[in-house]
């Protein structure tokens, strides 16, 4: 009679994911999706192990990070506005968070003021084609 072997399972151990990296791509406001493919991980191991390796679901992980990306952001344009003086970032910071906006003026011929033209005007115009 031949022994019985025992069938050990193989209990692959998983492949580490490097968290510094994932923080930094969710600050740059990557998705879990686009994370987990860059990583060569599917979006479930990816949801998975934040759960149990950073004791929160996915969803409020990414969150935490895509905010201080948001306000690493909005630091460096201000800083660019303030301190670089760069116009150009002046005025888009105006718009955006001032409200303010390009006076528009629509004027007629010679600058004079634009007078929509009248009925007989109208008819002579088309009289003259």
């Amino acid at each position: 009679m031949k022994s019985k072997q025992k069938k050990e399972k193989k209990v692959r151990k998983p492949n580490p994911i490097d968290w510094s990296l994932v923080e930094y791509l969710l600050q740059a406001d990557c998705s879990g999706t686009q994370i987990a493919l860059s990583m060569g991980i599917s979006n479930d191991t990816l949801y998975e192990r934040t759960k149990k390796e950073k004791g929160m679901n996915f969803s409020l992980y990414s969150l935490k990070f895509k905010q201080k990306g948001d306000c690493l952001l909005k630091a460096k344009q201000f800083e660019s506005a303030i301190v670089d003086k760069n116009i150009t970032m002046q005025i888009w910071l105006g718009k955006q968070r001032l409200g303010q906006r390009d006076k528009q003026e629509i004027t007629g011929k010679d600058g004079k003021d634009l007078i929509p033209p009248s009925i007989t005007e109208i008819e002579i115009i088309k009289t003259q084609k």
